[in-house]
């Protein structure tokens, strides 16, 4: 990149809103292997031209717009937070068609806290059990999907946990015994469960939309509800219900020796906030 350039980038790089230069800052010293972050602009005149390509894709994804909408009534994301996790999105989609990826969703999702003055730690080892970080003491379980079957109005989880003793059930009492273990360790290690659902709509194919939403842990309690007699398949598919109808599909399968949930109704759900970038990303298409 001649001088000309990266003069031009660097006039770009000004009209980018703090968060945004914050996040350029920290990949220009992590492309040249450096450690302070606010030395960075004095790094890019050392950038080789396959670095310099790489920020200025980063720096044109944040010129572009994208269109957010913050609940109002969330007490997670506000301005600070938004400003920060749009500054990761488009980060991310500098260099990524794909949809952020759950260890960048973790780590988005830590900044955009900490920048809204809450205190953030990371969970002690990335197999701790159930939960990915814990914010105002609070242990949140970070998920993010963009899995083919992903539904507008409806949630699911891949996997809640492995559970290979599935495999050892034979009777509806060893199942249900199990399942509420699980579950008791499950709501005893996590207080709030966060997803980041990305997709497109087949109205707008466009646009990669990007949802935060939380899951309650109400409807995931509701679960203690169950009785032995609903376990009575080999293999349980479960409507859990409580007093305003349903929470959530429980399913226990065999085949993978896995606990999944779907079918989360998504206004029993929280979502947080909404965030639509226009480009060609890929992504699940979807009815809507």
């Amino acid at each position: 990149m001649n001088s000309v350039a990266l003069d031009h980038l660097m006039a770009d790089v000004a009209q980018l809103d703090d968060p945004q230069v914050h996040v350029v800052r920290r990949v220009v010293a992590q492309v040249r292997g450096s450690a302070d972050a606010k030395d960075a602009y004095s790094l890019l005149g050392e950038c080789d031209e396959a670095q310099l390509r790489q920020i200025r894709n980063i720096v044109d994804s944040m010129l572009r717009p994208i269109d957010e909408f913050i609940n109002p009534q969330s007490d997670l994301v506000s301005d600070a937070f938004s400003a920060e996790f749009k500054a990761r999105l488009q980060a991310h989609h500098g260099t990524h068609t794909t949809p952020l990826d759950r260890l960048a969703f973790e780590n988005a999702l830590a900044a955009s806290c900490l920048v809204e003055g809450m205190t953030v730690e990371l969970a002690p080892s990335k197999t701790t059990r159930f939960w990915d970080l814990r914010v105002n003491g609070d242990q949140i379980s970070a998920k993010s999907t963009s899995a083919k079957g992903i539904k507008l109005h409806e949630l699911h989880t891949s996997k809640l946990s492995e559970a290979a003793w599935i495999q050892d059930c034979r009777s509806a009492r060893m199942r249900y015994d199990g399942t509420m273990r699980l579950f008791e360790e499950f709501l005893g290690a996590v207080q709030r469960w966060i997803v980041l659902r990305a997709f497109k709509l087949r109205s707008a194919p466009g646009t990669l939309v990007y949802e935060l939403v939380e899951i309650p842990m109400a409807l995931v309690s509701a679960v203690r509800g169950l009785g032995v007699q609903d376990f009575s398949s080999d293999a349980p598919r479960i409507d859990v219900r409580d007093e305003q109808g349903m929470t959530l599909q429980l399913v226990l399968d065999r085949s993978d020796s896995k606990v999944t949930i779907q079918k989360i109704p998504k206004d029993r759900c929280v979502v947080h906030g909404t965030w639509k970038l226009a480009g060609e990303y890929s992504g699940p298409l979807i009815a809507g």
